[in-house]
């Protein structure tokens, strides 16, 4: 049996409170993480303590600033970030994102680690690491460079002395400096000028923004400050394979040939006009709505690949893309009962994948990194369940792991010491997709004007329909909008190294099982489990009942949209640390509302949308103190 050991969590750090998010202890079988969460409803003393805390910590180099910027919104504050370090080596994830008003401590979110416990000199060498990986993988690093060590927490409260190698199969392997095995791999990827005018594929006409280069027009819009390129991958997989490969950090290795283009600027492609519109008018919004210019903060140009020939669409981080600044790729969606597809570049889905770029490039540059893509947040199930007239115990039951595509082995489930099944899911993921279905939906509103889809309905503008609902998020199959509710799977050990676990197929919700997807593991439920902060976001603007809890929110309504939208924006922006569950996300959103917002309607809206869809606050005692 391979056992997660029952949770003792730190009760202090340094002589300070060490703030968890009013979770019960055994809610989450990670000991040694803690979850910060100190803001406006906190008092003067225990904010004090922490920041002696903190910066007792700074004084020892357990933590470090990496990132100190003003806000944009209010003058006085400013925003740092503080990440852990154990002898020297970065603890990956862990870290403190610090507000600050006129130097005085405002608030403090993160996840800090109180029992490491490990050797910090490796035995293999970064080149030896990567040897071993290509042997492994047969693909080749993404960068000449090799990265520097990082300390990566495993689940169940051990730590790995890695090396975070980025290969050109989009993925990043965090590889053991001890014996060069794999405990953890991270996709890079999120799934999902002259003006002319063009036909969208829904049939109707836009303006185009062009360049007119060499006798024709292309799908380059330099009217905007920040560029915006179209690139026509012609269905062509080479092309797009070139095109979204790894390369150096804003070098462009795409050439007028790969330009979507017209002869005329009469456009009648209706990929490339839509998905190049659709790019300008999600710029727009974020510029025009929240001062935030192109998606990395400062105008580096954005680019598209329309005309792929798979039912999807996505966005790839650096260093991938034509210009190794990450890439927004838009394939198609199929039409019911039909051969037919359609271009998925509806104004949803492009200012979706393009949110997951601004998210990325927020969070990397205050932090060092993207949300914690590989972070697993877990909890102790059942000891046993049915499926199909058996009875499964934790220790007897095997999942199957995907070792090559399509090809599984039996692999041992993760049991506690009492012998449950553990439950997890991908907060951080959830979270991501969260904010690209809100601000999706969200660009949809501000352009209303020019006909687009105002509605919180993800998906559709299609034949096909809506992917996620924001506003019933139970009318779609396998979604949520209540974190009691949420989906989860039991974990499984990798066959190979016990160091590394896996998302079975295994599907629970309130710890009773759903479904067993029997071949079929390794999906954190990040949409499905999405709909939990996007349909508070819907219940703060409109108001109403969440089904599961049955309480209401009075919405902010229609005419304060608008702010909410900062509210949730300024959260992600300068407030959200790289780990962040669904709690603390909740609290740093709550942080948000009283920074911008105090004693507002729409504060009042977002803090009851939040508690609706079951992330209350934190308990504060009749003294004030949590």
């Amino acid at each position: 049996m391979h056992a997660a050991p029952r949770l003792v969590m730190a009760a202090a750090l340094a002589g300070a409170v060490i703030l968890a998010t009013g979770r019960p202890a055994a809610s989450q079988p990670q000991p040694g993480v803690v979850s910060v969460a100190a803001g406006y409803a906190t008092g003067v003393d225990e904010l004090r303590q922490w920041d002696a805390t903190l910066d007792g910590m700074s004084r020892t180099g357990e933590l470090v600033v990496v990132s100190r910027q003003a806000d944009r919104t209010l003058p006085a504050r400013t925003h740092e970030y503080l990440a852990q370090f154990y002898e020297g080596v970065r603890v990956h994830g862990a870290g403190v994102s610090r507000q600050l008003d006129r130097g005085v401590t405002v608030s403090l979110f993160g996840t800090l680690h109180t029992g490491i416990d490990l050797e910090t000199a490796p035995a293999l060498t970064a080149g030896e690491a990567a040897s071993l990986l290509a042997q492994r993988t047969g693909a080749a690093l993404a960068d000449r460079f090799f990265p520097d060590l990082v300390i990566l927490p495993l689940f169940g409260g051990s730590y790995e002395l890695t090396y975070p190698l980025t290969l050109d199969d989009f993925h990043t392997y965090f590889v053991s400096a001890a014996d060069g095995a794999v405990v953890r791999r991270e996709a890079a990827f999120d799934t999902q000028s002259a003006v002319g005018t063009g036909t969208g594929f829904l049939g109707d006409t836009k303006k185009i923004s062009a360049t007119r280069e060499s006798g024709r027009y292309e799908a380059r819009d330099r009217l905007r400050p920040g560029e915006v390129v179209t690139l026509d991958a012609g269905f062509d997989v080479e092309r797009l394979d070139r095109l979204t490969d790894r390369g150096p950090f804003r070098v462009q290795r795409w050439t007028s040939s790969d330009v979507g283009a017209d002869a005329d600027n009469f456009w009648d492609d209706a990929a490339v006009v839509d998905g190049h519109v659709h790019m300008g008018w999600t710029y727009d919004y974020f510029a025009q709505r929240h001062g935030w210019e192109g998606l990395d903060g400062g105008n580096g140009r954005i680019v598209g690949i329309v005309n792929n020939n798979f039912h999807n669409a996505f966005a790839i981080t650096p260093p991938f893309g034509p210009e190794g600044a990450g890439v927004y790729v838009f394939g198609q969606r199929g039409v019911p009962d039909s051969e037919a597809t359609q271009p998925r570049v509806a104004l949803h889905t492009v200012a979706h994948e393009l949110m997951h770029g601004l998210t990325y490039f927020s969070v990397a540059q205050r932090t060092g990194g993207g949300l914690a893509r590989g972070a697993v947040t877990g909890r102790f199930g059942p000891a046993s369940f049915e499926f199909e007239g058996e009875t499964y115990t934790c220790p007897e039951t095997r999942f199957l792991y995907e070792v090559e595509r399509g090809e599984f082995v039996p692999s041992p489930a993760l049991c506690s010491d009492d012998g449950e099944f553990i439950l997890a899911s991908s907060h951080e993921g959830a979270v991501n997709e969260a904010y690209s279905d809100i601000f999706g939906v969200s660009t949809g509103f501000f352009h209303e004007a020019a006909g687009a889809a105002a509605n919180y309905e993800y998906g559709s503008e299609y034949a096909a329909g809506t992917l996620r609902s924001l506003s019933d998020p139970w009318s779609v199959r396998l979604q949520t909008g209540a974190y009691p509710l949420r989906y989860e799977f039991a974990l499984g050990v990798n066959p190979v190294d016990d160091r590394f676990v896996f998302y079975s197929g295994a599907l629970f919700v309130n710890e009773e099982l759903l479904e067993w997807f029997e071949e079929w593991c390794c999906y954190g439920a990040a949409h499905w489990n999405s709909t939990i902060l996007s349909h508070a976001f819907y219940l703060a603007v409109e108001g109403g009942t969440n089904m599961a809890t049955g309480l209401a929110v009075e919405g902010a309504g229609a005419a304060d949209r608008g702010q909410v939208e900062r509210i949730f924006f300024r959260a992600l922006t300068l407030l959200m640390p790289q780990r962040a569950p669904f709690r603390v996300a909740a609290d740093v959103i709550r942080q948000a509302a009283a920074d911008l917002a105090a004693g507002t309607a729409a504060q009042q809206a977002v803090e009851q949308a939040l508690a609706a869809v079951g992330l209350p606050p934190p308990r504060v005692p009749a003294d004030g103190r949590r």
